[in-house]
């Protein structure tokens, strides 16, 4: 039993309780890429874990970001495994900006995360069940891994995933139009024109895709310190691979392969990826089911009357075992 932590002492409880515990059993990771470069993780790890997890981030995030969900996972008796997707935080970047957001095929970060399963997390899990937890682009790089490996996880839960990210108040048609065509006269890596480089004033808790100041503060303040946490915008090229997902994530034959049982968790105030889509992923796999938030787009950075339904939820997705005697006052 735990108790979420409160939003009016979180920098305090994050700084003097989380952070200290977390750092005191992280183990941080560089695995070399074929391609050159490094893909970051943070490993967690402890002898009474029961089960295994994989994190994914989402698009312009970082595993750092998912901390206070990594504290849940550890007391609920995960050990919890968080990359940082090529271009994001501490791993390998193909562009000089730390605050553009670049990907030559969206296919690499399922070969990377494949990569970091055979290499890190399989020899370490052998014995325990492995799930998978996986936000925004996370949940499409999730939902293309489990085309691939349809057995491997035990259990796995999408949260907001990008099925089909929305270009309001762009027609989709447009954006994809747009970023192909400024790829094919060689414009790949350069900023696509929804973006904007990462600048201060533009960090406002009103202009984000949480409902919790707390949660946002802690993380912007992290941010404005770290220029790897500086992620803002993404190059032509990340559009066009980004808008080619969903073609893929919806293809009947792929889907009914699934057999590892997911919960998809939607925000239903989303703006950043489209719902109806969402809907229909879930509608193709044979073991599904979706739960609705009344969140916006990270509904892990939810004030506490959302995440006091939202953590039990992702955890009894995981393991409904462990949800059992788990209460969130």
């Amino acid at each position: 039993m735990f108790e979420l932590i409160s939003e009016t002492e979180y920098r305090e409880t994050m700084e003097n309780t989380v952070e200290p515990q977390l750092a005191a059993i992280r183990e941080e990771l560089s695995m070399p890429l074929e391609d050159g470069g490094v893909l970051h993780a943070e490993l967690y790890e402890q002898p009474t874990a029961t089960r295994a997890v994989v994190v994914l981030h989402g698009y312009t995030e970082s595993g750092e970001k998912f901390r206070e969900m990594t504290w849940y996972f550890l007391q609920s008796g995960f050990n919890v495994y968080a990359i940082d997707h090529r271009g994001h935080g501490k791993s390998a970047r193909s562009v000089e900006e730390t605050w553009l957001t670049h990907v030559d095929h969206f296919s690499d970060y399922v070969n990377d995360l494949e990569a970091f399963m055979d290499h890190v997390v399989l020899p370490r899990t052998k014995n325990l069940p492995l799930c998978l937890y996986a936000h925004s682009m996370g949940g499409a790089v999730g939902g293309m891994t489990l085309q691939r490996h349809p057995k491997r996880f035990a259990r796995a839960v999408l949260t907001a995933p990008m099925i089909a990210p929305s270009s309001a108040p762009f027609p989709s048609w447009m954006g994809a139009g747009i970023a192909k065509f400024m790829c094919a006269i060689g414009k790949t890596k350069e900023m696509a024109f929804i973006g904007k480089p990462f600048d201060p004033k533009n960090e406002t808790f009103e202009a984000s895709f949480g409902t919790s100041r707390a949660r946002f503060d802690y993380y912007a303040r992290k941010r404005l310190e770290n220029a790897h946490l500086q992620n803002t915008a993404p190059t032509y090229g990340w559009v066009k691979e980004a808008v080619g997902v969903t073609k893929v994530l919806l293809d009947k034959e792929l889907d009914r392969q699934i057999e590892t049982p997911l919960l998809l968790c939607q925000a239903s105030r989303d703006t950043v990826v489209c719902l109806p889509e969402q809907n229909r992923f879930v509608s193709l796999l044979p073991h599904a089911q979706l739960r609705a938030f009344d969140a916006k787009h990270e509904i892990y950075m939810s004030t506490n009357d959302v995440m006091r339904e939202y953590v039990p939820t992702v955890i009894e997705g995981l393991c409904p075992a462990l949800h059992k005697g788990t209460e969130f006052p």
